[in-house]
């Protein structure tokens, strides 16, 4: 068995990974999350273990210290009403950038392991996406 007992453990991570990095960089939040307050976060979601707590401690501490930001030029996609853009042109762009958000995510969670453990990737945007649309509804 690897790090992760099943792929909903990394999508939550990830998801937590999002949470964390708004949490610590935006100028709207006025009490940040601890690094405790994030290993509580979360305890249980590896199939009802707790993830190394050296591993999210290093995940804190990275996140803490790089902010995950989008490449210039790709962090906003064309307005609903774009003319000029149709509705098959802003569907790529936004695959598009849900990739990028999951190298990244990808990136810093590999940065932050000092563990040997198979990284297992979604194969389909799909299996992603109601995590971005709960994550951009609440921005």
């Amino acid at each position: 068995m690897g790090l992760f007992a099943s792929a909903d453990t990394a999508y939550v991570l990830a998801y937590s990974i999002i949470m964390l990095t708004t949490d610590l960089h935006s100028p709207q939040v006025r009490n940040k999350m601890t690094k405790e307050q994030y290993i509580a976060m979360n305890r249980g979601i590896n199939d009802q273990s707790d993830l190394p707590q050296q591993y999210l401690s290093d995940i804190y501490d990275e996140i803490a210290g790089n902010e995950i930001k989008m490449k210039a030029g790709h962090n906003k996609l064309p307005k609903h009403n774009a003319s000029a853009t149709t509705e098959r042109q802003r569907k790529l762009l936004q695959n598009v950038e849900l990739a990028q958000m999951a190298n990244t995510a990808r990136a810093l969670m590999e940065a932050a392991s000092h563990y040997e453990a198979a990284f297992t990737s979604a194969s389909h945007y799909e299996h992603v996406r109601p995590m971005f649309k709960v994550y951009n509804q609440s921005l």
